[in-house]
């Protein structure tokens, strides 16, 4: 050992161990600087991740959002009032789809003849239009035209257009063939004759604005949308929109080279791909200058039946953004690299010097440099942690299987709903953990998926862990980072609770039907029921009680007498009893008539409108004698509405009294009748259509109750807007009035 100490402490000794010295810095600088590098290329990985992230975001809202306006269109080209352009529903019916999609961009709806030379159509504005104009040469009407593409939807390029305003704009033509294949009383038997082509006109700049506005990427980053011929349909300059992505960008910056983001948008982003990458462009957000920036994009599938129609969402952002946020960390080990430097010299003079004392400094910074690199690795596995919550912390199922159906990865929620740990989970096969309902379907599926590379939503029903449930499952085929084999990505979402709200309001639906028939059949009966017990009672009379005669008609009158109770039964389906016999809450009353003859008004085509005071105190009366009372007025307010119109109900508090009317927009009452109206077996309707007791019935009630009814009418012929209102009073209750109507 000395005797290399002693070489070493010479000059020729000196000189190789500087040598040696210069060479291992000038490599740990080399490595320093690969890992900077490597570093730097992570980070800016990490972050178009994340932007690839928020344009798949964009593109399933967008499609999701194409999707809901298609399901309306196929669900308006079914309606009747469309069919057969019902003259009085179809502007309603039209209005009804146009509010429900005006947030998906709709701006207008039309709907052409089947002869091609007239059309009728609403817009945003709601103002209804019918046109004479030759539409048997626009593409869609020959399109839709052709037999084989009934059910179909043809969906027109992105042109330029007129929107909301008058105002130019880009918009997109939707399009379904309409056939008379439903029925309704009108129509009871379909002629499945072509009735023409239902249209949707959306403002396609609106729609991509709205979605792709909001995006931030970092600080300053934006997203931007294209067409499938390469028009922008978005961009944060408004001058590019609606112009061509190859071409817009020379006129404002001629001296750049744009061949790198041509070339993502022609061989990437108009086929359909997604995936990440890094350009040169001259401007960001008002800055003007030569920059690099990343980009990631990800297709938008429109779905149309007469061409392949595709959008693609970009979202970009300088890469000045990622390197200032690794600025520090450049400059953190540029220091310890220099201090590095400047150790290994203080080392070397104190090797010379003193042994101990380089040894001791050595080891010193060793340590030193072994807590740096633990930083960067505690740095590193807090990023992957970071992101690896995003996907633990999803209110989704998200798993991935190979083609076996074989578990490879989970997600925390999936392990939760399974009531197993991961490792549990990841090498089971998937039929072996959830019980499909039609387990082959799944099978078929995930061999398509891998033979066509192609993503497929589709609806699961599936037992997991002895309980129900309805899944939305999203199949996507991926590749499997380190492994040449194939993987499918499976997002599921519990849509359970949808499903049961459906069958909910399916099932309220037919407890309606019933209690209207229930009603109707009742009051067919009880007529003819009346009239028999009568002529029976009569007969009895004159007929001697030990005759053969008088012991059959007590048969028909007993008989008579059950057909009664019947009746009775029907008309007491679906009562609800008054909280306390001398007192009742007007307004649940009320609620519960209006409930009863919802599907009436909606059969009439009559619009409610209501206008109901809360907190509304009880009024005196009996609460099934009262419901009748609403029962009779706002059936005459139906039948007065004959097509349609708008039955408006309000209740309020006025005075001791609680003031409800019911006012339509029928014919009106003539002056002449005014003074009838409550006479009993008065009567304006055909015969067979009314008996002229409801009115009288319902003024014995309310006048029994203390309270009083207010009528209001004017015809067409006082050269004024025609319409009723009955106005009803009913007495609050108290124990004044309470102990009034007891004596009474």
């Amino acid at each position: 050992m000395k005797k290399y100490l002693k070489y070493f402490a010479q000059k020729q000794g000196l000189r190789v161990v500087t040598i040696v010295i210069l060479v291992l810095l000038g490599i740990a600088l080399f490595l320093g600087v690969l890992s900077g590098r490597e570093i730097k290329k992570m980070i800016k990985m990490d972050f178009n991740r994340q932007q690839l992230a928020l344009a798949r975001h964009v593109a399933g809202t967008l499609e999701n959002n194409l999707k809901v306006v298609k399901r309306e269109l196929i669900t308006l080209s079914l309606s009747p009032s469309i069919q057969y352009v019902e003259a009085v529903s179809w502007p309603n019916r039209m209005k009804i789809s146009l509010s429900s999609i005006s947030d998906y961009g709709a701006i207008r709806i039309m709907l052409v003849a089947a002869g091609g030379t007239n059309s009728y159509s609403i817009n945003y504005a709601n103002a209804i239009f019918m046109e004479e104009k030759n539409y048997a040469e626009e593409d869609y009407f020959k399109w839709c035209k052709k037999p084989e593409n009934k059910t179909r939807i043809y969906i027109s390029k992105v042109k330029k257009g007129i929107v909301k305003d008058s105002e130019p704009g880009l918009i997109m033509t939707m399009a379904i063939p309409v056939y008379q294949v439903s029925s309704d009383e009108a129509h009871p038997v379909p002629t499945y004759k072509f009735a023409g082509v239902l249209v949707f006109v959306l403002d396609a700049g609106s729609l991509a604005r709205r979605l792709a506005a909001p995006i931030r990427s970092g600080k300053t980053g934006y997203a931007w949308i294209i067409d499938e011929d390469g028009k922008f349909l978005y961009h944060l300059e408004k001058d590019f929109v609606g112009q061509n992505a190859f071409e817009v960008r020379k006129f404002k910056d001629p001296h750049i080279s744009f061949k790198r983001i041509n070339l993502i948008q022609k061989t990437k982003m108009l086929h359909e791909d997604e995936g990440i990458a890094e350009y040169i462009s001259g401007w960001h957000r008002g800055v003007n200058r030569t920059m690099n920036k990343l980009i990631a994009y990800a297709p938008v599938h429109i779905g149309a039946a007469n061409a392949i129609r595709s959008w693609s969402v970009a979202v970009v952002a300088p890469t000045s953004e990622v390197e200032g946020a690794i600025h520090a960390v450049y400059v953190r080990q540029s220091i310890i690299q220099g201090a590095f430097v400047v150790a290994v010299l203080v080392i070397f003079a104190f090797l010379v010097i003193n042994e101990r004392s380089w040894l001791k400094t050595l080891e010193q910074e060793v340590n030193v440099k072994t807590k740096d690199l633990a930083m960067y690795a505690e740095r590193l596995k807090r990023s992957e942690e970071r992101y690896r919550s995003v996907i633990e912390s999803a209110d989704d199922m998200i798993f991935t299987i190979d083609m076996s159906c074989t578990i490879l990865s989970v997600n925390k929620y999936c392990t939760e709903l399974v009531g197993r740990n991961p490792g549990a989970i990841v090498g089971e096969n998937l039929m072996d953990l959830f019980e499909y309902e039609h387990p082959n379907e799944v099978c078929t599926l995930v061999e398509r998926v891998f033979a066509a590379s192609e993503t497929i939503s589709h609806e699961e029903s599936v037992t997991i862990g002895k309980k129900h449930y309805y899944l939305d499952t999203k199949y996507k085929p991926i590749f499997r980072t380190g492994s040449n084999k194939d993987a499918i990505l499976c997002i599921s979402r519990d849509i359970t609770e949808h499903k049961k709200i459906e069958d909910q309001l399916s099932h309220t639906e037919r407890l309606a039907s019933l209690g209207s028939l229930s009603a109707g059949v009742a009051h067919e009966i009880n007529n003819p029921v009346a009239v028999i017990l009568g002529f029976a009672e009569l007969l009895l009379e004159k007929l001697p009680e030990d005759s053969k005669e008088y012991e059959m008609l007590k048969t028909i009158e007993r008989q008579g007498n059950n057909c009664k109770k019947i009746v009775e039964n029907l008309l007491a389906f679906g009562k609800v009893r008054g909280k306390t016999p001398g007192e009742t809450d007007a307004i649940e009353d009320l609620q519960r008539v209006i409930n009863v003859t919802m599907n009436t008004m909606v059969t009439k085509k009559v619009d409610l409108t209501t206008h109901l005071e809360e907190d509304l105190p009880n009024v005196c009366g009996d609460g099934q004698q009262l419901e009748q009372v609403y029962l009779n007025i706002i059936n005459n307010a139906l039948a007065a509405m004959d097509g349609g119109g708008i039955l408006t109900i309000s209740a309020n508090h006025v005075g001791d009294m609680v003031s409800v009317s019911f006012a339509d927009t029928g014919d009106g009452i003539a002056k002449d009748n005014m003074d009838k109206i409550f006479e009993p077996f008065f009567t304006t309707k055909k015969v067979g259509e009314g008996t002229g007791l409801g009115l009288s019935v319902s003024y014995a009630i309310v006048k029994k109750c203390g309270g009083d009814i207010q009528v209001e009418s004017q015809t067409k012929e006082e050269g004024k807007v025609p319409g009723t209102t009955f106005t009803l009073l009913l007495p609050i209750a108290g124990e004044n009035i309470s102990q009034q109507l007891q004596t009474t």
